[in-house]
């Protein structure tokens, strides 16, 4: 996009990021507590790190229980309203308390949720060892980042079972 711009002679410039806090928000802190202890460390460094950088963004959600998920999945398929995610109960790191949505904020408290600046957060997460689903190839979920766990779903199910997971 940058060379067929360059060619058409539009000068394209990088979003500013805006004036923000870097003291996390209360919906953000809310969101966070509701992750697992070892995810809540690293959802509030990365989190600090975007707002050190200069990047209004907020943690929209955190765990999610499987109704919410299924809830959630229904959505555009046997209820109303668009496709809002691929994966059902149980399949989701938001059910397992390591994975969190955001997005960023323009100057007008407008989230905006194709911003260059999701791009910019994802790298973030990823430079702290985290997973950013911006990158993955099956469906790019932008919004999400979510903690290395070394399991599978399918073994944070057996261990949420055994009582062992948290």
């Amino acid at each position: 996009a940058e060379a067929v711009a360059a060619k058409l002679g539009i000068v394209v410039t990088a979003p500013t990021p805006v004036a923000v806090s870097t003291t996390i928000d209360p919906r953000s802190a809310a969101n966070i507590a509701t992750l697992r202890k070892d995810a809540q460390a690293k959802a509030r460094e990365w989190l600090l790190k975007c707002l050190e950088a200069g990047i209004n963004v907020k943690i929209i959600t955190g765990t999610r229980t499987y109704q919410e998920q299924a809830e959630l999945y229904a959505k555009g398929r046997s209820a109303p309203g668009p496709i809002v995610t691929n994966a059902q109960a149980g399949y989701s790191w938001h059910n397992f308390g390591v994975g969190w949505d955001f997005v960023v904020f323009d100057a007008n408290g407008q989230p905006r949720w194709n911003s260059p600046l999701m791009a910019c957060c994802g790298r973030i997460a990823e430079s702290l060892g985290l997973e950013w689903g911006g990158h993955w190839t099956a469906f790019q979920d932008t919004p999400h980042i979510q903690l290395k766990t070394g399991c599978t779903l399918a073994e944070a199910r057996q261990r949420v079972k055994a009582g062992t997971w948290w």
